[in-house]
C-alpha cells in the first residue's frame, strides 16, 4: 500500500487516513486533500491561488477560508503558525511542506488529490467510507409521545459513531433539520457533502421495539446494508450498539481495540433511566424556559433511578447553564450546573460531554481560563467529532482575543454541523470582533436563511450596524428582536445604545426607564443598563453595572475583553482593573 511518511506521521491516500505513531488523526475530507497536495509537492512552493482552485473548484471563496483551513491542518500536525516543523508559510505567496517525506509501498502518484465529493466514485476501489449522516429515525408509532424515543435513538447512534476519529459524522442539529422531510438520501448526502446516509424508522408497540435501518451509498443510492430489529424495549441498548457496530463494519473502518470499546460503551443498564434521559434531552433541545425546566425534571428522575448516571448529570449541567442569565440569576443557576458537571466527570472521566460542560462552568463561573482550555481540549480528544466541544472552544478563544484560532475551531465545528444556527452565529460574532464586517454580514444572512425567526442573528445584525456607525439601522434590528421576544431586555439595552449614539438621548433615557420598570418585578441583566450608559457617555455609571455583573458571575462578563459595545471603556482605569480581576490571559 502506497503511503507517505514524515516525522511520526504516515499519510495513506487510498484509505484517506493520517496516522500518528499508528493512531488515527481526524481530518475532514477537505483538510485531508489539502495536506495530501502539500505532501505530494514536498519542498515546492504551492501558491495560494493554486490551493484555493484545487480545494474550492468552481466556488468563489475568500483567502480567509484558506488561512483557517491551513490553521486546522497545522493543528492536526501539532504545530503552530510560528513554530513551523512541517508547513512553512511563504509571505504573500503560499505554503511549502518542509519536512522530509519518504514514500513507502507502491508506486507514487503525482496526480493532484481529488476533492472530497469525488471520493464516492472511488470508494469501491478504496474500500473505505469516511463520512456519514444519520438522518432522524421516523416515529411510525401511533403515539406522538414516543417522538422522544425515535429522536433519542438517532442521537445515541450519532454520539456513538462520532467517537470514531476516522469517521466524520454530521452533528444532531444539522441532520435534524431534515426531520419529517421526504428528500432522497442521495440529495441529503450531496447537500451535506457526505459519502453515506443512515435512514430508518422506529415503531414502539407496548413493551416491544421495532427498528428498521438501512445504510445508503451516496454515490448511487444503493443499499450498503439494512436490517430490522424486533426486540423487547429493554433491549434498546443492544439494538443501538449493534447498529453502530454494523455501520462501522459496512463502512470498512479499521477500529483500534480502544475504539471498539468506546463503540460498545453503555452509560447505564437501566432502560427506564435511559428513557428518562432521552426525554430530558428531547425537552432540552427545545430551548425555551418551560421545556428546559421540563428537561431538568427528567434528568433528575433519571438520576433518582440510576444515581451513577454520568450522562444525566451532564444533561443537568447543560440545562442549568441554558437557564443562566436569560431566565435565572447566574449566581443561582451556575453553582447547580457546576455541581452536576463535576459529578458527571467524577463518575466517568472519559465522558466528552462532561468535560465540555465543565469547560463552560470554568469560564463563566470560576473565570478559570487555563482550566477551561484543558477541559475543552480533553473533550475534543475524547470525541474529535463533537461539534459542541469545537464550538465552545471557539467561543473561549474568541473571548480571550485569540481570534484566528477561534476561527479555526468554528470552522471545524461548522464542518461537522453546517446547519447549526449557534455555530453560524458564533462564526459571525468572531468576524465582527476581528473587524471583518462585510464577511460578518454575509455570515449573518446565511444564519437567517437557516431560520428567519432566529432572533440572536437579528441581534448580531444590530451589533454589526453599531460597528459600522449605522445607528438608525442598528436600532431597527434591535427593535425587531424586541418585537419577536417580549423578554429580550438585554437587546433592549443595545437598542438604547443605538439611540444614544445616533443622537436621540430622549429615546435612550426611555429605554433605561423601561428597564428599571421591568427589573422591579423580574430579573433583568445589568448588561442592558450598562450598554445604554456607555452610549450616553456615562462611563462611571456603566462601570457600576459592569461591577454588578462581575459580582453575580453574569454570563456577559466573559465577553468584556472583546465586546465592541464597550469600546469606549477600554482606556478607563476601572475597566482595565476589572479585566484583570476577571483573569483574562494576557
Amino acid at each position: 500500500m502506497h503511503a507517505y511518511d514524515f516525522g511520526p506521521f504516515r499519510l495513506i491516500p487510498v484509505e484517506r487516513r493520517l496516522l500518528r505513531d499508528g493512531r488515527d488523526v481526524p481530518l475532514t475530507p477537505k483538510l485531508f486533500d489539502m495536506l495530501l497536495l502539500l505532501v505530494r509537492r514536498s519542498g515546492q512552493l504551492v501558491r495560494k491561488e493554486e490551493l484555493m482552485e484545487e480545494m474550492w473548484p468552481d466556488t468563489a471563496v475568500q483567502e480567509n477560508n484558506l488561512t483557517v483551513s491551513m490553521s486546522m491542518v497545522r493543528k492536526a500536525l501539532g504545530e503552530g503558525r510560528d513554530h513551523a516543523r512541517f508547513i512553512e508559510t511563504v509571505p504573500k505567496s503560499g505554503y511549502r511542506f518542509i519536512a522530509r517525506v519518504t514514500e513507502v509501498g507502491g508506486e507514487g502518484d503525482d496526480r493532484p488529490p481529488r476533492p472530497a465529493a469525488a471520493e464516492g466514485a472511488a470508494k469501491e476501489r478504496a474500500g473505505v467510507v469516511s463520512s456519514l449522516a444519520v438522518l432522524p429515525l421516523a416515529n411510525t408509532s401511533n403515539d406522538p409521545n414516543l417522538e422522544y424515543l425515535s429522536d433519542g435513538i438517532t442521537e445515541t447512534i450519532i454520539n456513538n459513531l462520532s467517537q470514531l476519529p476516522s469517521l466524520k459524522v454530521m452533528a444532531r442539529s444539522t441532520v435534524f433539520r431534515f426531520k419529517g422531510e421526504t428528500s432522497a438520501p442521495v440529495e441529503v448526502a450531496r447537500e451535506l457533502s457526505v459519502q453515506s446516509v443512515l435512514v430508518g424508522r422506529v415503531l414502539g408497540v407496548g413493551d416491544r421495539l421495532v427498528v428498521r435501518v438501512e445504510l445508503v451509498d451516496a454515490s448511487d443510492g444503493s443499499q450498503l446494508w439494512g436490517q430490522q430489529y424486533d426486540r423487547p424495549l429493554s433491549d434498546i441498548f443492544a439494538v443501538q450498539g449493534e447498529i453502530a457496530r454494523h455501520v462501522s463494519e459496512k463502512l470498512r473502518l479499521r477500529l483500534t481495540s480502544e475504539e471498539r470499546k468506546r463503540l460498545a460503551k453503555r452509560y447505564t443498564d437501566d432502560a427506564r433511566a435511559y428513557q428518562l434521559y432521552l426525554k430530558g434531552r428531547y425537552f432540552w433541545n427545545k430551548f425555551s424556559r418551560e421545556w428546559v425546566e421540563k428537561g431538568i425534571e427528567h434528568f433528575q428522575e433519571a438520576i433518582a433511578v440510576e444515581p451513577n448516571y454520568a450522562l444525566a448529570y451532564a444533561g443537568l449541567a447543560d440545562s442549568y447553564f441554558r437557564l443562566s442569565d436569560a431566565h435565572m440569576p447566574p449566581n443561582e443557576a451556575l453553582p447547580k450546573a457546576k455541581a452536576a458537571a463535576l459529578r458527571a466527570i467524577e463518575l466517568d472521566e472519559e465522558l466528552s460531554e462532561g468535560h465540555a460542560s465543565l469547560g463552560l462552568i470554568k469560564i463563566y463561573y470560576d473565570h478559570d481560563w487555563a482550566g477551561a482550555e484543558v477541559e475543552y481540549q480533553r473533550a475534543i480528544e475524547l470525541n474529535p467529532n463533537s461539534s459542541i466541544a469545537h464550538q465552545r472552544y471557539g467561543s473561549y478563544l474568541m473571548y480571550i482575543d485569540r481570534l484566528e484560532a477561534a476561527a479555526a475551531e468554528y470552522e471545524l465545528a461548522h464542518e461537522l454541523d453546517p446547519l447549526s444556527q449557534r455555530i453560524n452565529l458564533g462564526m459571525a460574532a468572531n468576524m465582527i470582533t476581528m473587524g471583518r464586517l462585510e464577511q460578518a454580514h454575509s455570515q449573518l444572512q446565511k444564519t437567517l436563511e437557516l431560520d428567519p425567526d432566529y432572533y440572536p442573528a437579528r441581534h448580531g445584525l444590530g451589533v454589526l450596524r453599531l460597528r459600522q456607525g449605522r445607528y438608525a439601522e442598528s436600532a431597527a434590528e434591535f427593535r425587531e428582536v424586541c418585537r419577536q421576544q417580549s423578554d429580550a431586555y438585554t437587546t433592549m439595552g443595545f437598542m438604547g445604545q443605538a439611540y444614544a449614539l445616533g443622537g436621540d438621548e430622549a429615546a435612550a433615557r426611555a429605554v433605561l426607564a423601561r428597564l428599571e420598570e421591568v427589573s422591579a418585578r423580574t430579573y433583568v441583566s445589568p448588561y442592558g443598563f450598562a450598554v445604554v450608559h456607555v452610549g450616553l457617555g456615562e462611563n462611571e455609571r456603566a462601570l457600576d453595572y459592569l461591577e454588578r455583573l462581575y459580582e453575580e458571575r453574569n454570563d456577559w462578563v466573559v465577553w468584556f475583553k472583546v465586546a465592541p459595545e464597550l469600546e469606549r471603556l477600554r482606556s478607563e482605569p476601572r475597566f482595565v482593573e476589572l479585566l484583570r480581576r476577571i483573569g483574562f490571559p494576557q
